[in-house]
């Protein structure tokens, strides 16, 4: 079970240490992190012990169902005690309805013994999907956008724009 520290749990906890610095990758359909403060690791903890990444480029990118057109959607990215990357693709919405207040944009809940780190927001224009793990991110900048979140623990409030 993922644990975040809260005022009922005074042990533990699973929290990112460092800014993760989430970009896209050099090579097609990849991520990187660099952390941003300069020292080229981040720490992060998992139901309470420590771990630490290494700045890392092109890391592949889960494989995930395809993101429809004209929707937007958020991406979890978690870190499991071996350093390895795993995404986690939220629920799509109506780029139109999220803007206009109908719908909110919601964090997915990261998988057991994970840490999560941060995410992305993929916002697609007409004609254009998106499937992590296939498509470039720079195919989605050139047909939409794309935007990256650090995270000390995941959000406990969605977008709503």
């Amino acid at each position: 079970m993922t644990l975040n520290l809260s005022s009922e749990m005074v042990r533990g906890g699973t929290v990112c240490l460092g800014k993760a610095g989430l970009v896209e990758g050099t090579n097609a359909h990849t991520l990187a992190i660099v952390a941003a403060d300069g020292t080229a690791f981040i720490n992060y903890a998992i139901n309470g012990i420590l771990y630490v990444k290494a700045d890392t480029d092109n890391i592949a990118m889960t494989a995930l169902a395809q993101q429809a057109e004209l929707t937007s959607c958020l991406y979890l990215c978690t870190l499991n005690a071996g350093g390895d990357l795993a995404i986690t693709k939220g629920t799509e919405r109506l780029t139109a309805d999220v803007t206009a207040g109908k719908y909110v944009l919601e964090w997915p809940k990261p998988a057991d013994d994970t840490c999560p780190i941060g995410g992305f927001r993929v916002d697609l224009d007409e004609g254009y999907t998106f499937t992590c793990g296939t498509t470039d991110m720079a195919a989605v900048e050139a047909n939409g956008t794309d935007t990256y979140y650090d995270f000390f623990a995941v959000p406990d409030t969605p977008i709503t724009s």
